[in-house]
C-alpha cells in the first residue's frame, strides 16, 4: 500500500506535470477521501480527487505509452525534477512556437490584423483596414467593434467596414493623431 500523500508535497502527473497538495480532507456526507492539490503550471488550478484514484496505476489500456507506474508519482527531489520538466516543456513550446511561424508566414494576409492591433495612431489603422478590407474575416471584425465598443450591425461586412472607416474618420477629425 502507497503511503498517503501530504500537505506541502509535490507531485508529478504521468501527463509530466508538476502538483502540490493542499490537504487531504474528509467528504462531509459521503466520508469519502479527498486529495486537494493546485497545479503548479498554467492558471495554477486547485483539483479535488478521490484519495484511491489519485494513488492508483496509470491505465495501460488508455495510455500504453505511459512509461510512469502511478497516476501520480511522489517527487523526492523538487528542484532537479522541475529543471527537467521545464526543459521537456521549453523543447516543446520552441517546437510549437516554430510550426505556428511558419504557418502565419504562410498565411501573410492574417498578419494585418496584428498590425493594425498595434497601430499607433488612427490614420495607420484605417490605412491598414484599407489596404486588407477583402481579407477582413467576421471574426476580426467582430473584434475590432468590441475593441472599439461599437455595434456591427452584421447585415453585410462591406457596410460594416464603411462603418468602420466612418468611426475612424471621426477620431481622426476629432482626436488627431492622438490615442486613448
Amino acid at each position: 500500500m502507497r503511503e498517503n500523500p501530504r500537505p506541502g508535497e509535490f507531485y508529478r502527473h504521468f501527463k509530466n506535470k508538476l502538483y502540490q497538495i493542499i490537504a487531504v480532507a474528509t467528504h462531509s456526507e459521503s466520508k469519502e477521501q479527498l486529495v486537494i492539490y493546485q497545479a503548479l503550471y498554467g492558471d495554477f488550478g486547485v483539483y479535488a480527487r478521490p484519495l484511491d484514484m489519485f494513488l492508483s496505476e496509470v491505465d495501460r489500456e488508455k495510455y500504453p505509452e505511459i512509461e510512469q507506474k502511478y497516476r501520480f508519482e511522489k517527487l523526492e527531489n523538487i528542484s532537479e525534477t522541475s529543471k527537467q520538466i521545464t526543459d521537456i516543456n521549453s523543447e516543446i513550446n520552441i517546437e510549437t512556437i516554430n510550426k505556428t511561424l511558419m504557418e502565419e508566414s504562410e498565411d501573410e494576409p492574417k498578419n494585418f490584423f496584428i498590425d493594425f492591433l498595434d497601430a499607433n495612431d488612427y490614420y495607420t489603422k484605417k490605412k491598414i483596414i484599407l489596404a486588407n478590407k477583402e481579407n477582413i474575416t467576421d471574426k476580426q471584425l467582430d473584434a475590432i467593434f468590441d475593441i472599439y465598443g461599437l455595434k456591427r450591425n452584421g447585415i453585410d461586412k462591406t457596410i460594416d467596414i464603411a462603418d468602420f472607416i466612418a468611426y475612424l474618420d471621426m477620431q481622426i477629425h476629432f482626436e488627431g493623431k492622438r490615442l486613448r
